[in-house]
């Protein structure tokens, strides 16, 4: 049996070499695991409170798909925006106010928009390579159209 006595340490150093690579692409991959989480996250949010907003008859009580919308967009982005963002700039209605919603053209859609500040989860990677804010905008067509 022979004994390798030239090789002690060598993998200690090739190790203490290696880990700070290794550890740059793990926390690299936990910061945009989070940005690629919150962004998921927020478009989900916000696809859903304009669907909610777009199932309202806005003949009934004009301005109140808005109203509703702008809850939802409260309720659906609380997990994903922690109170920095406000919902309320962030919803358009197609129609126009000035004919009424029973005037207005077929095609009327819901736009709604998000947007949230974004800080690193960890803050090892440049502010370079990682975005300020993340940004979400969803359309619906809204289901009562009227002529």
């Amino acid at each position: 049996m022979r004994l390798l006595h030239g090789r002690r340490g060598g993998n200690a150093i090739e190790f203490a070499l290696t880990l700070p690579l290794f550890m740059m692409v793990m926390v690299g991959l936990m910061d945009y695991g989070y940005l690629f989480a919150m962004q998921a996250g927020l478009d989900n949010a916000v696809s859903q409170a304009c669907r909610e907003g777009a199932l309202i008859d806005p003949g009934l009580n004009p301005g109140l798909e808005i109203a509703h919308t702008k809850d939802q967009l409260s309720i659906r982005g609380a997990p994903f925006c922690g109170g920095v963002c406000d919902p309320s700039d962030g919803i358009v209605d197609s129609l126009d106010e000035a004919d009424g919603p029973q005037y207005a053209f077929p095609n009327q859609t819901l736009r709604c928009e998000l947007t949230r500040p974004l800080t690193p989860l960890i803050g090892f990677l440049p502010s370079s390579m990682y975005p300020a804010s993340i940004n979400s905008v969803s359309f619906y067509r809204l289901e009562w159209q009227r002529k």
